[in-house]
């Protein structure tokens, strides 16, 4: 028996090596597709902002969850029997956004909507920082949460716009990724700031991190009039897919064409 994985060579292999081959085959093909999919944030502007902007938010909001506990009872104040229930408001804060987002979406639009939760995270978080008892403390949490439920749903929906349906599954997995990878950093940064400062000063470089990705956000987030020329055709160019090895069949040109219409960010 041949491996199929070694077509240039005569290694005779068993049956349990021919069954290793086609895993490793499988897997190769895992991680092709998934090149596409950092090719495709990497190369589309719009959709690598939004992921940029996603990254931004999560190391901050990585950071104050790392501390959160010594910051509610040191800086809040909040009893440790009653811990179970400032998170649960903060709980019910996150379940509001995310009930929230379709009839603030269809009424005001995607695109407004998300510059304004970014604005309005950032207030919260600077409430949050100034605080120094349980309940405004609480309040400015849940409204922290809140707008991460609002972003989570609507800036899926406002890449998406900018991708085939064939890569839908690769962009996204790409852009998850790159928020979580700025989750282990928000933490270590925190706890280590917690270490040499206290958890006080936690919550002003959360509300700092913020700020900046508004900035970033209200500027490279664009409604589809302001959207380049280019983007509905910014496939994957034909010299990224020969360097990762991906068959064209994967950015076929039928897929892009069907996903044009979709492919413009509107706001609304």
């Amino acid at each position: 028996m041949t491996c199929t994985c070694c077509p240039d060579t005569s290694i005779q292999i068993g049956q349990d090596g021919g069954r290793k081959c086609k895993i490793a085959e499988r897997w190769g093909a895992v991680w092709r597709e998934a090149w596409v999919g950092v090719v495709w944030v990497g190369r589309d502007r719009v959709v690598g902002r939004a992921t940029g902007v996603g990254a931004i938010t999560n190391l901050a909001i990585s950071g104050l969850m790392a501390v959160l506990v010594l910051y509610a009872l040191d800086v809040l104040h909040v009893p440790e029997r009653a811990y179970g229930v400032f998170l649960a408001g903060v709980v019910l804060g996150g379940l509001a956004g995310a009930l929230g987002a379709g009839r603030l979406a269809a009424r005001y639009g995607t695109l407004p909507v998300l510059r304004l939760v970014l604005a309005g995270q950032t207030l919260a978080l600077v409430g949050f920082a100034l605080s120094r008892h349980p309940v405004p403390g609480g309040l400015a949490l849940a409204g922290l949460a809140a707008g991460t439920s609002v972003w989570n749903s609507l800036s899926a929906s406002y890449g998406q716009r900018h991708v085939p349906p064939a890569l839908l599954g690769r962009v996204g997995a790409a852009q998850r990724v790159a928020g979580l990878l700025t989750a282990p950093v928000g933490a270590a940064l925190a706890g280590l700031a917690g270490r040499a400062y206290g958890v006080a000063p936690v919550g002003w470089a959360a509300a700092a991190t913020f700020a900046l990705a508004t900035v970033v956000g209200w500027r490279a987030l664009r409604p589809a009039g302001d959207a380049p020329a280019d983007v509905p055709a910014a496939d994957v160019p034909a010299a990224d897919v020969a360097a990762a090895d991906v068959p064209a069949a994967d950015v076929a040109t039928a897929d892009v064409a069907a996903a044009e219409p979709a492919a413009r960010v509107g706001s609304g």
